[in-house]
């Protein structure tokens, strides 16, 4: 049976322009004692990405971030299509490319497209620390120029692949420290004025970016302002670059609770990061702190109806001193999945080692069985492409870990079609 769409509802469309990569450098040289505490205990995939076969992990990721953002989308859907295979002569990783007969082809089922939800992440934050540099002055990032880049990535898929199993639906970067209330207020405005979660309806705009469109559309080849295609399908929100979910400070917890009322009532579905590493210029205690799902406690209390997907189901990497793990927040996220009706969890990276899925089948077995069924319909997939090329080899890797996990055929389901489309577009369950 075909389904309608495959979801990845956590990734990235960003190349090397996008990030503040100054301002990293900046925070982790004013802080590297911190830098050392809570990078060392991720040697173990740290030291293969920069030291194994002279760096072929991060020369990888930056075969990818190097490109143009449409290209970047070329380059998944070739890979899907099988056109990045081992090197002759050595043993074949699969039998056939997952993408063929114009269906994507997962865990013995067929779907007609792949859904991106790519997270544009606001990097405008500038790093709080002096630039001991001779050009002192602070790399300006404009979210906007990032948002061009993303809208300009669609036009050019739709115009170059019309017929492509792509539709590319992204997720809006807010950090309402960047902001005054009104600003942020008209920023939102901006971006989520023709908002639906009518699927129809955003498939229809995403063909209309280009000369590609389907029979029944009008374009217009991208002669229109970006706002202006209503193809932002959420929020996301990054607590290391700053972002406090719940500020003491009462201006600041101002423009957050604007942002939860306005989110809550057009129903715009927030991915938050959630997991301790990634990108941070923050202190690692604050980002902590800012990450935490408790954090998000007081306003999920006060906006009930938030849909809120907390990211990588709450992963901790950092140990203690002494080399132990750490408790996760997984179970913080599955108390708010118990009490709320629409909170998600994504393992976007998190699946990096095949052996996650074991590990997601015994969480799931040690619920009972109302609590399994109720967490399992909150469970999504996500690949966190292109950051999981520190934990895999490709898009199609990470794919396949999933495809062939001893997860049973209907939770891979859920996780890759009912539960993110719930997510996205609302309806029952």
């Amino acid at each position: 049976m075909k389904k309608s769409a495959f979801y990845d509802v956590h990734c990235h469309l960003m190349n090397l322009s996008h990030p503040a990569f100054v301002s990293i450098i900046e925070s982790m040289r004013h802080r590297p004692r911190e830098v050392i505490y809570s990078q060392i205990v991720s040697f173990d995939y740290l030291a293969a990405s920069v030291l194994k076969r002279g760096g072929e992990t991060v020369r990888n990721l930056l075969a990818v971030m190097d490109n143009d953002c449409a290209d970047i989308l070329f380059l998944l859907e070739d890979d899907l299509d099988g056109q990045f295979e081992a090197p002759k002569g050595t043993p074949p990783f699969r039998e056939a490319a997952p993408l063929r007969d114009g269906a994507l082809h997962v865990a013995g089922q067929e779907f007609a497209s792949l859904v991106l939800t790519p997270l544009v992440m606001d990097f405008m934050a500038p790093s709080s620390y002096f630039f001991n540099t001779y050009y002192r002055r602070t790399p300006q990032k404009p979210i906007e120029a990032q948002i061009n880049d993303v809208m300009f990535a669609i036009h050019g898929y739709r115009e170059r692949r019309p017929g492509g199993i792509l539709r590319v639906y992204p997720f809006l970067g807010v950090n309402t420290k960047n902001y005054t209330l009104e600003g942020l207020a008209a920023y939102l405005e901006k971006w989520f004025a023709g908002y639906t979660r009518d699927e129809g309806e955003l498939e229809r705009r995403f063909f209309a970016t280009s000369g590609g469109a389907s029979p029944d559309v009008a374009s217009d080849a991208f002669t229109r302002a970006p706002q202006d295609y209503g193809l932002f399908a959420g929020i996301k929100f990054y607590p290391p670059l700053g972002f406090d979910p719940w500020p003491d400070d009462p201006a600041e917890r101002k423009k957050v609770e604007f942002l939860y009322a306005f989110a809550e009532s057009k129903g715009i579905p927030i991915t938050t990061h959630c997991d301790d590493q990634g990108y941070r210029i923050v202190s690692l205690e604050e980002a902590l702190m800012y990450t935490a799902p408790a954090r998000y406690g007081p306003a999920l209390k006060k906006y009930p109806n938030l849909v809120l997907n907390f990211a990588h189901m709450g992963k901790r990497h950092i140990r203690t001193i002494g080399g132990k793990e750490q408790a996760d927040w997984r179970e913080d996220i599955l108390d708010f999945v118990m009490e709320y009706p629409h909170v998600y969890t994504d393992f976007s990276f998190t699946a990096g080692e095949p052996s996650f899925y074991g590990e997601l089948s015994a969480l799931l077995g040690r619920l009972g069985p109302r609590e399994a069924e109720k967490v399992s319909r909150r469970i999504m997939y996500g690949s966190d492409f292109m950051v999981n090329l520190f934990k895999v080899r490709s898009y199609r890797d990470y794919l396949e870990n999933f495809s062939q996990s001893a997860l049973d055929t209907d939770l891979k389901m859920l996780f890759c079609n009912e539960n993110p489309h719930r997510f996205l577009f609302g309806g029952g369950g």
